[in-house]
């Protein structure tokens, strides 16, 4: 009859196992909740139609779906956005992550906090027009495609991109690591509580 008392410690170390599997699981599943997210080159990306919002509003969208506004890091990934964009519209005006919110001149991706990578500004672009252009949105009108700095609080059209690890072998790496803390340090913190709790039963006064 003593061991009874350690049932329910038991119960707990299996109870959390099972939770951390199922969890890992799910994490490997990505694919699953892609929808509507499309792939277009080496990104997944959720276009919206008939959606137009200030920046921060667009934002917080696509933070909505576990993504962020649209980042365009390379030529490639231009390309293969322009080419997919121009089966759907003649005329797009879409926010980017980009902004100099912080430091007027400095453009820096809301997504990683760091400096833009790549631009293709139009001609004349960032003009801070008005001393109060400050978030970046791509245009595209007809075979034209360029970034613009523009006013924030302007209504555009809504373009997010899946988060990592899809896109960020950065965040891929990070998420790694989430799995393998989970898989190797998990079990010896459940053995370290339960030895514990085991300990504390055992004490006489």
């Amino acid at each position: 009859m003593a061991d009874v008392r350690y049932i329910p410690f038991i119960l707990l170390f299996i109870n959390a196992s099972l939770f951390v599997a199922s969890s890992i699981s799910v994490q490997e599943g990505e694919d699953v909740v892609l929808h509507p997210f499309i792939k277009v080159g080496s990104k997944y990306y959720l276009v919206t139609q008939g959606l137009k919002l200030n920046w921060f509003g667009a934002a917080h969208f696509c933070r909505s779906y576990d993504s962020d506004l649209l980042t365009i890091e390379s030529l490639a990934e231009k390309n293969a956005l322009f080419a997919y964009l121009k089966t759907m519209f003649s005329d797009i005006h879409a926010w980017t992550s980009s902004n100099d919110l912080s430091v007027e001149g400095t453009y820096v991706s809301l997504n990683s906090g760091r400096p833009m990578l790549y631009s293709f500004f139009g001609h004349n672009e960032p003009n801070n027009a008005g001393d109060e252009e400050d978030c970046v949105q791509v245009i595209l009108h007809n075979d034209i495609f360029v970034m613009n700095d523009n006013n924030c609080a302007k209504q555009m059209h809504v373009i997010c991109e899946k988060r990592s690890p899809l896109n960020s072998a950065r965040n891929f790496a990070t998420k790694s690591n989430c799995e393998n803390v989970a898989e190797e340090c998990g079990f010896t913190k459940l053995l370290e509580v339960f030895l514990q709790s085991a300990n504390m039963l055992n004490c006489r006064a």
